[in-house]
C-alpha cells in the first residue's frame, strides 16, 4: 500500500496543473511524504476476527487521535476498496469528525476508488485503496488559507468546494 500512496502523491498529487491555478493537486503532499511526515497504516480485514473493518478504522482513529506519531503530518489509512463500501467509509469517518475528533484537534477526510473525485475534470482519487486520511485540523485550516490566497479553488465546483472546505471544517 505505500508504494501505492507514494506513487498517488508523487505523480498525480504533486504536478501543477491549470485546474489548481497551476499548482498541484495537493500542494504539500510531496513534502510531507519526502521529509517522513506521512504513516501509511494497512488495514487488514481479518486481522481482528472481532471487529467490522468499520470498527478497525474507528479504533485507529481512535487510537492516532490519543498517540499522535511524533514528526508525523498526515496518518493514511487504508484497505482494499472491497472490503469496505463507501457508505460505511463516509459513515465512519462522518462520525469520528462529529464526535472525538472534533474535541481532539483532527480532521479525516475519506478516498474511496468508487466515490470518484474531480476538480475541473482532473481526477484526484487514489484510485486502488479505501482511505482515510487524518491529519490535524489547525493544519488543514491554515493550508486552506494560504491556497484561497493563491486563487486553487477557482475551478473547483461548488457543491464539492462545499463539501471538503465548509462541511468538513
Amino acid at each position: 500500500m505505500e508504494s501505492d500512496i507514494e506513487q498517488w502523491i508523487i505523480e498525480r498529487l504533486s504536478v501543477e496543473l491549470e485546474e489548481f491555478n497551476n499548482l498541484p493537486a495537493c500542494p504539500f503532499a510531496k513534502e510531507a511524504w519526502v521529509r517522513g511526515r506521512v504513516q501509511c497504516v494497512h488495514l487488514q480485514a481479518n486481522k481482528f476476527p472481532r471487529l467490522t473493518i468499520s470498527e478497525y478504522f474507528r479504533a485507529e482513529l481512535e487510537n492516532f487521535s490519543y498517540h499522535w506519531p511524533k514528526n508525523k503530518e498526515v496518518i493514511v489509512l487504508g484497505t482494499e476498496p472491497e472490503n469496505i463500501l463507501i457508505e460505511q467509509l463516509s459513515a465512519v469517518t462522518q462520525d469520528a469528525n462529529d464526535t472525538f475528533l472534533k474535541d481532539r484537534g483532527y480532521l479525516a477526510l475519506e478516498d474511496h476508488p468508487t466515490d470518484i473525485e474531480r476538480v475541473a475534470g482532473y481526477i484526484v482519487n487514489q484510485g486502488t485503496y479505501a482511505l482515510i486520511l487524518l491529519q490535524p485540523k489547525q493544519k488543514i485550516l491554515d493550508a486552506r488559507k494560504i491556497l484561497q490566497k493563491k486563487n486553487y479553488y477557482k475551478n473547483w465546483d461548488e457543491e464539492y468546494l462545499k463539501s471538503v472546505t465548509v462541511d468538513r471544517s
